[in-house]
């Protein structure tokens, strides 16, 4: 079964599943609902679809110039969506389904990706994390992740990445393939467990196969 829950603005698509484990997806656009439904039974997961964001400013986690060049610049908003997350969004889903101690998982795609990661050096509201596509070219991130002490995680870490995508014609998207490996070397080398998924096609190849192969990895 699946419900719509309208907080603050955000749209979250919702599909049911015994039990208290809860996978949150951060996606760019409602086309989610034919793969939902069959995905909770298939992960063993209550499944929340989170669209409706302002994609390119709640996900950055400081300010920085636009990219590519001639866009708007980044307004650098992580923090504050990040708490509307964990004071409006996972309370609203969680009440929906019953949940009072939530085994949770957060999946972001590109800029969500980001945003993924960088929530998940910062606090604990999410066991494990899945970054597809996550745009580790943005200005200053790879090498604030390697400068800081990297957090005790009991969960698991699935990055994914076409294999295109450092071709790409944006010339500071390029690096994302070795911006993606340095961040697994990190979080490998602090004794996190690790899986990086190379798998064919560019930025937007695939989306719910790309979906599937990384909460299978996920293993659980």
């Amino acid at each position: 079964m699946t419900r719509n829950l309208d907080i603050d603005g955000l749209n979250c698509l919702c599909a049911d599943c015994p039990g208290n484990r809860i996978i949150y997806i951060l996606y760019p656009m409602d086309i989610l609902a034919p793969w939902i439904e069959s995905a909770a039974a298939r992960y063993s997961a209550n499944i929340a679809v989170i669209t409706g964001m302002d994609w390119q400013n709640v996900f950055s986690p400081w300010p920085a110039k636009g990219i590519p060049p001639g866009t708007p610049d980044f307004e650098g908003r992580a923090s504050e969506f990040l708490g509307t997350l964990r004071t409006e969004v996972l309370p609203a889903v969680e009440r929906m389904y019953g949940i009072a101690a939530a085994d949770r998982t957060l999946v972001g795609v590109s800029m969500s990706g980001l945003f993924a990661m960088w929530q998940w050096m910062v606090c604990d509201v999410f066991t494990d994390l899945v970054s597809l596509s996550g745009s580790f070219w943005y200005p200053g991130f790879t090498q604030w992740i390697e400068s800081q002490p990297i957090p005790r995680k009991s969960g698991r870490c699935v990055l994914l990445l076409g294999e295109d995508e450092p071709k790409s014609r944006v010339t500071a998207y390029r690096s994302v393939g070795a911006d993606t490996r340095r961040i697994e070397n990190v979080l490998t080398t602090a004794g996190i467990d690790v899986s990086f998924i190379g798998v064919p096609g560019n930025h937007f190849s695939d989306p719910t196969g790309r979906l599937d192969k990384a909460l299978a990895a996920l293993g659980r």
